[in-house]
């Protein structure tokens, strides 16, 4: 904490200049409190750490919810630097008591206000969706910061995201979701875009780097990047490793329904497990549950038979309820659902030119050719090359 207050009333914020002396004198002469609780706080002046203010208790603040590490405090620092240093009028750790919350940062910018949290360890889940759901109904809009420290790469452009990372993603269009991060050791911004679940907890995603010097706040809150849809051999190469390997880990619910079925799940056809824009909303792998809407909608129809994008939901609907397809929490999505990824994936199939649609009535559909089940893992991953070079139009996958 680097707030306090005096009984007199007094701020002692320690992101502005002080002597040590002087601080020990205030502290000897007064007790120090913290502005939220009014309880006793200690003022922690080491040779090691930055200088903050401590809970002699924190049983009676509902606003100290962690402890705050080193890199914890040097990131708050060096955000509210770079926020005073653009002429924004930013408070340091303001306490709000009509909600019991005490932001990071909090910003007054063009008669808006902002509430900036610098989120670096893992919470309770329920608590940072309170914490959002708690600014958002005092129009105060929460832009949560990801430490540097969370951002797990397995190569440039595959991440490993987390459930709970993914409820701080930020959106300033309806479909396009970003999530910023802060590192103080390297004194740079992450921005990550064009998010693309291949599975529960990887994603394919572009990632852009920034001094604090090149990215202004207005720029952080207006991340409007144009969603990308990845193309590229990544994609291929992780079909491919979960095809010859990763499908062995699959629930078993899954293989019970395809192996039933007569169709092994490394033998799904190519025409699933391809990136459709709003696919985020499911945290069920793409290859599973768009395997399952070919296999119980698609195979089983006769060329020029219907279906109804209605009928198709509906089903899936009650595979959510019964807990055999799981979604994902995006507290920032507005405007969108999870049927988006539904309707997206059949227009992709429509592309593919397996179905058409049935202009007679809105969201139906007719199948216009078979689909091909591949023999052997060889075979499905030369298709798999040939769907995305047909959707793409490209020839260098």
């Amino acid at each position: 904490m680097l707030l306090a207050i005096t009984e007199a009333g007094r701020t002692i914020s320690l992101v502005e200049k002080w002597e040590k002396q002087e601080l020990l004198n205030i502290t000897e002469n007064e007790r120090i409190l913290c502005p939220a609780c009014k309880e006793k706080v200690q003022l922690k002046t080491g040779n090691k750490r930055i200088w903050h203010f401590a809970h002699i208790s924190k049983k009676n603040c509902e606003t100290q919810l962690e402890n705050e590490s080193e890199y914890h405090l040097k990131g708050k620092i060096q955000l509210f630097d770079w926020l005073r240093n653009q002429g924004i009028n930013v408070e340091m750790e303001k306490y709000l008591p009509k909600i019991k919350q005490r932001s990071d940062l909090f910003v007054t910018w063009k008669d808006q206000h902002y509430a900036l949290e610098f989120q670096c360890s893992t919470i309770e889940s329920t608590v940072l969706l309170k914490r959002t759901k708690a600014y958002l109904r005092e129009n105060i809009t929460p832009i949560w910061i990801l430490g540097g420290n969370r951002l797990k790469r397995s190569s440039e452009n595959i991440l490993k995201l987390t459930a709970f990372d993914l409820l701080m993603t930020n959106s300033s269009h309806s479909k396009t979701l970003t999530l910023i991060y802060y590192c103080p050791a390297t004194r740079q911004f992450s921005i990550v875009s064009s998010l693309t679940p291949f599975s529960p907890i990887n994603f394919l995603a572009s990632v852009d780097f920034f001094l604090p010097t090149r990215i202004c706040f207005s720029k952080i809150i207006n991340t409007g990047r144009v969603y990308k849809i990845p193309s590229d051999p990544i994609w291929l190469s992780m079909k491919r490793r979960w095809r010859t390997n990763s499908y062995l880990f699959a629930d078993d619910s899954f293989k019970r329904i395809f192996y039933g079925n007569g169709l092994p799940l490394s033998l799904v056809p190519s025409e699933a497990g391809i990136p459709v824009e709003s696919m985020i909303w499911i945290r069920t792998e793409p290859i599973i549950w768009q395997g399952w809407i070919l296999l119980k909608f698609i195979i089983p129809l006769k060329v020029g038979a219907g279906l109804s994008f209605q009928e198709i939901f509906q089903s899936f609907k009650a595979k959510v309820q019964q807990g055999f397809f799981a979604l994902r929490q995006l507290p920032f999505l507005n405007d969108s659902h999870y049927s988006f990824a539904i309707m997206d994936y059949l227009q992709q199939l429509e592309k593919l030119g397996v179905i058409e649609r049935d202009f007679r009535e809105r969201s139906s559909f007719r199948k216009i050719a078979e689909l091909t089940v591949p023999k052997n893992v060889e075979e499905a991953c030369r298709l798999d090359k040939m769907v995305l070079m047909k959707l793409y139009k490209k020839s260098n996958i």
